[in-house]
């Protein structure tokens, strides 16, 4: 008698939830529709139609413990994505959706739907994509964290495991990968402690827990973005430069080098003192005026051609790409060096 109204009633709260949070589960994710039948009510419907930032139809499910046709829901709505294949794009013209991009479908569910979600996670053969919401306040600010727990082309994570988390992997359009492989060497020549990580579409690049800057993927191009959240084009090889460029100095400022016109760390809110990063006490490594470019700040720091193809810049320009080159290097050992350093007394 109670189970009736229980359902709908938590599938409507979650889809609230999820509805109003879906660039924080995926970037790009935009909600096109919702209540997708494709199997004539037998199973019940699909919550939601949505498109993610490469143009693809995505399905969206939400997990409630309770629910005895989740399972059963799941398979249609993976063998109704095989059956319409490319011509749901002509089906549903607002969609946008681009053909040729592959669909997937996601289950969604937060901690109260435990139980189905560990059965749809035992539930290897099916190729869905699986996470759970955890949503919490901090004083008065809502927050919203996302744990995947299987994805499409991921192997699936044991219920019994569910701290792990699953890292996607990154969607680069083909003519970008060069240029993502790029800034992924430069990254993890930087410094040991940059991370690189997020979901399908974006990687956040930190240090210690600053942010340096992000690489998003949008409509089939990719993008980056520094701290202050100003997109830039990754069309070329001097865009990569650039910000690879940005990226030093970020990871400079945070760390304390005085590099010539490096932007400082973030600000700190107010009515709270935040710790003085690592290294803040360094040595400036550079005096020149505040134009000038990374690269040129530290020219001095030569680089013999076969030294610098031992640091992967073979096939670049030989100018301004070895300057960078030695940039990078010359910021990481100085980094090192400052994290190694004593702090100096105030006298």
């Amino acid at each position: 008698m109670i189970r009736g109204p229980v359902l709908p009633q938590m599938r409507e709260t979650l889809w609230a939830l999820v509805a109003g949070h879906l660039e924080a589960i995926e970037t790009g994710l935009v909600l096109v529709g919702e209540h997708l039948d494709c199997n004539d009510g037998q199973f019940g419907v699909i919550d939601g139609l949505a498109r993610d930032a490469s143009g693809a139809p995505v399905l969206l499910l939400l997990a409630i413990d309770g629910d005895s046709l989740l399972t059963a829901r799941a398979i249609a709505a993976v063998e109704f994505l095989d059956r319409i294949g490319d011509a749901l794009a002509g089906a549903v013209p607002e969609g946008r959706f681009v053909v040729g991009g592959r669909p997937r479908v996601m289950v969604v569910g937060n901690d109260a739907a435990s139980g189905s979600l560990a059965a749809l996670q035992r539930f290897g053969a099916l190729p869905l994509e699986i996470c759970r919401l955890v949503p919490f306040r901090i004083g008065n600010s809502e927050r919203f964290a996302v744990r995947w727990l299987a994805g499409a082309g991921e192997p699936p994570v044991s219920a019994n495991d569910a701290a792990e988390n699953v890292q996607t992997a990154f969607a680069v359009p083909e003519a970008s990968r060069g240029h993502w492989q790029t800034l992924a060497r430069l990254c993890e020549r930087l410094d040991p402690d940059v991370r690189v990580d997020g979901d399908r579409y974006t990687r956040r690049i930190t240090w210690r827990g600053w942010l340096l800057g992000q690489v998003v993927v949008a409509d089939g191009t990719m993008l980056a973005m520094g701290p202050d959240g100003v997109r830039h084009s990754l069309h070329t090889e001097n865009d990569v430069r650039a910000f690879g460029d940005r990226l030093l100095r970020s990871y400079a400022a945070c760390a304390g080098l005085a590099l010539a016109g490096t932007a400082a760390p973030p600000a700190a809110r107010p009515g709270r003192q935040e710790p003085a990063p690592p290294g803040s006490h360094c040595r400036s490594l550079s005096t020149g005026s505040g134009g000038e470019t990374l690269r040129t700040s530290i020219s001095h720091a030569c680089l013999t051609a076969d030294e610098y193809r031992a640091l992967g810049g073979a096939g670049r320009p030989a100018g301004e790409a070895a300057e960078a080159g030695a940039a990078m290097e010359t910021a990481r050992a100085a980094g090192a060096e400052a994290a190694a350093r004593p702090a100096m007394r105030p006298d």
